[in-house]
């Protein structure tokens, strides 16, 4: 099995660099799905950035998945929600947001966290983190759930490339989208 794409947008770049990378990636790579991380953005400067990465990713058959409040999936069009929260945030969004759209969960530090949130009925369980090193037992943790679980499991190694990185036995590997400095 063959994982796929599980695009996750880098926090603090510009938006016009942004959408040139993601548009040069999307023409390249079969992307299954894009995380739009709201890191430190403003709201409205993460709802503008927003509006412009939904629709271009979409076009190109990729699931957007937002961080936020439930409210703000519908107010961008995208497809879903990615819960970095507790289960009570996860609960919040299942309610509010399916069937109809996607809720994912991150910030898994156990399998117990894992399973609790998998049972909530999220669509899919992130293993690992959104920048930086994962962790063996972060990658251990992926594979069992990968082995043992219906629900799907996103791999999150945000150090691999495209050439290098292993989902194991995970639906989904957890890719940056990588941004090139503009030309001087």
């Amino acid at each position: 099995m063959s994982a796929e794409i599980f695009l996750i947008a880098p926090t603090d770049t510009p938006s016009d660099q942004l959408v040139a990378a993601l548009t040069a990636t999307l023409e390249r790579d079969d992307v299954a799905a894009l995380l739009l991380p709201r890191g430190n953005l403003a709201e409205n400067a993460y709802k503008d950035l927003a509006k412009r990465i939904v629709p271009l990713a979409q076009a190109r058959g990729a699931a957007v998945l937002v961080e936020g409040e439930p409210g703000l999936v519908r107010l961008l069009g995208a497809d879903g929600l990615h819960v970095p929260g507790g289960i009570e945030a996860v609960r919040e969004a299942i309610a509010a947001l399916k069937p109809k759209l996607i809720v994912g969960a991150g910030d898994i530090h156990s399998r117990d966290d894992a399973m609790l949130k998998g049972e909530a009925g999220v669509d899919y369980i992130l293993f690992g983190p959104l920048s930086g090193s994962i962790s063996a037992a972060e990658r251990e943790m992926a594979q069992w759930w990968a082995e043992t679980m219906e629900i799907p499991s996103v791999l999150s190694d945000p150090e691999a490339g495209p050439a290098n990185y292993d989902a194991g036995d995970c639906e989904f590997i957890g890719l940056p989208l990588t941004v090139s400095e503009p030309a001087k």
